[in-house]
């Protein structure tokens, strides 16, 4: 058996998974991998004019949680089965929601100010997260990590998916229309981490945020194009929120002179949630697993097709 895998490995963790697998071919060269059964990669790679190339492929590993981009119509038509690194991300993730509604509420961006100025100068706190209501877009991995967070931070914390099941961590989860609204008017700090597909683009609208608190604090570490982003400006011009931390815009990068830079109920990072100095090494053992199940028939827990 043969596996492509990207130049995204480096060679200290591509190295753990050619030593686990010994019987397993691995190669990292474009040209030499026509044959593989196996493709790990990044999106970018993951497209039909190359995938055509690999008439022996049957199994891919996206090496992102998002897989958006890709065509997936294409790998059912092949047959082709597709699995992601949803766990990969949920960690830092998960902290990093706190870091954005932590500058809100410990009104950091003041302090900061003061500090430029040699100031020292009281600032009221006027918001906790305990006692507060979380609730939370996507109960998958990341949903589930940033839930597990807050309960130690004495938060309610209500969850919204597709399907009604129980979660740990979660007070409640709702799955009806009725139940996203409920959610909308009742939570504190609304935190999105769906998935982006045909059903989620632009879930988040005007009608959305009409029905948020003004105090709710909202949050975005999934895909700048579940919100109607034009929507989000008008809540945040009007103080419809009290204000939006966001990982993730539309488009990417954020131009320069766009308004979201320059609004003070606003917090950006440029797609680095993900950023952790154990990333790397999670997703190698995501990936060794990956290829343990599949080499052995066994169920992926991270199947998208």
């Amino acid at each position: 058996m043969k596996i492509y895998y990207d130049n995204y490995f480096k060679d200290k963790y591509a190295s753990q998974m050619i030593k686990r697998f010994p019987e397993i071919e691995f190669v990292n060269q474009v040209e030499l991998s026509y044959d593989a059964e196996a493709i790990l990669a990044m999106p970018g790679f993951l497209v039909p004019k190359n995938l055509d190339l690999y008439l022996n492929l049957k199994w891919v590993q996206v090496l992102t949680a998002g897989y958006d981009t890709l065509d997936l119509d294409y790998f059912k038509s092949r047959k082709i089965i597709l699995t992601n690194a949803k766990d990969v991300f949920s960690i830092q993730i998960a902290e990093d929601v706190f870091s954005k509604i932590l500058y809100f509420n410990r009104t950091t961006k003041l302090h900061l100010e003061h500090m430029a100025k040699g100031e020292w100068k009281y600032e009221p706190v006027h918001y906790e997260i305990a006692q507060s209501t979380v609730g939370i877009l996507g109960t998958g991995s990341i949903g589930l990590e940033i839930a597990k967070r807050m309960k130690a931070f004495d938060a309610k914390v209500i969850g919204y998916k597709r399907s009604l099941v129980k979660l740990p961590y979660f007070d409640e989860i709702y799955h009806t229309d009725e139940g996203l609204k409920q959610l909308y008017e009742t939570s504190d700090y609304i935190i999105v981490s769906l998935p982006l597909n045909s059903k989620t683009f632009h879930m988040i609208d005007e009608t959305s945020f009409k029905l948020m608190k003004e105090s709710a604090i909202f949050i975005n570490i999934a895909r700048g194009d579940i919100v109607d982003q034009k929507a989000l400006i008008h809540a945040l011009e009007n103080h419809l929120i009290r204000g939006a931390g966001l990982d993730v815009m539309s488009p990417e990068p954020l131009p320069k002179n766009h308004v979201l830079w320059s609004m003070d109920n606003v917090f950006i990072t440029p797609h680095n949630a993900s950023s952790s100095p154990h990333v790397n090494q999670r997703l190698i053992d995501a990936t060794i697993d990956s290829i343990s199940r599949y080499i052995n028939n066994q169920v992926f827990d991270n199947r998208v097709v």
